[in-house]
């Protein structure tokens, strides 16, 4: 794939459509550095997990390759706001998903579409 160009999967609205974003993280990112590879296979699969349990289909994914850096962008039609939870009970089984992306990505943020409903959560590596 040409650097700097945008490649886009449509994620199917069911619980396999995390594997299948870290997949294709895997294939088109095979020549970045494995630790921007893992962290940009961890952070999707956050994203998509959300857009999964918040938001509403479609899902698409956008990668863009600028060698050493990777973007990373989830799209999906769902109004829901999304909001960095900062006090996540010890035993919580869930709600560390941006709490994670924070830490991770280099940057990272979240656009509604024009027009709504709808938005992109983004990040950087």
């Amino acid at each position: 794939m040409p650097e700097n160009e945008d490649i886009v999967l449509n994620l199917p609205y069911q619980s396999s459509a995390p594997a299948l974003a870290r997949q294709f993280v895997t294939e088109h990112a095979a020549g970045l550095p494995t630790s921007v590879r893992d962290d940009a296979e961890l952070l999707v699969s956050e994203l998509v997990t959300n857009a999964l349990r918040y938001g509403r289909p479609n899902i698409a994914l956008r990668l863009r390759l600028d060698p050493p850096c990777i973007g990373v962008a989830v799209q999906d039609s769902g109004d829901e706001d999304v909001q960095l939870i900062a006090g996540v009970e010890a035993n919580a089984t869930s709600g560390r998903g941006l709490l994670i992306v924070d830490a991770v990505a280099s940057k990272w943020g979240v656009n509604p579409l024009e027009p709504p409903p709808g938005k992109t959560v983004w990040f950087e590596l």
